[in-house]
């Protein structure tokens, strides 16, 4: 599989699991068990997308202009930002936490949602084309590699 067609089937991924996390915070009581499996491959596939993008960014700059460059660095600082985000985010809901205050997890996960497609969003603008004009996008993922 492509480097392109796996970010997109993991934006996917993210984007369905932030779709069922919606539906479930939506509900008047937390159904832990099937938060706890959302929680558990959203962030899955959350990880699987940084570290895919940690591997493409080093051959994406060395190709892309000044403006691509400033976007990409843009972006994977933005990155740390987010993982941090999400690390407390997590580390501060657990279970207990949201049984007891779960109108205050949902009102954090919404937040924490909206990050997550704003960020889906930037990688897109900033990402997918320069796949395209790289040919990174038709190129092989190897396991350690991009």
């Amino acid at each position: 599989m492509s480097p392109y067609d796996e970010l997109q089937r993991l934006h996917a991924e993210i984007r369905t699991q932030l779709d069922e996390l919606e539906a479930l915070t939506a509900r008047p009581e937390p159904p832990m068990q099937e938060l706890s499996a959302v929680r558990l491959a959203l962030t899955r596939a959350s990880r699987a997308r940084t570290m895919l993008l940690d591997r493409l960014y080093p051959d994406l700059i060395a190709r892309a202009g000044q403006q691509e460059r400033t976007d990409l660095d843009a972006l994977r600082e933005g990155a740390q930002h987010d993982r941090f985000a999400s690390t407390k985010h997590i580390s501060s809901w657990t279970i207990r936490e949201i049984t007891t205050r779960w109108d205050d997890y949902r009102d954090a996960s919404r937040t924490m949602r909206a990050a997550m497609r704003e960020r889906i969003g930037r990688e897109v603008s900033t990402v997918y084309p320069l796949l395209a004009e790289t040919g990174t996008a038709d190129a092989e993922i190897r396991p350690g590699r991009a």
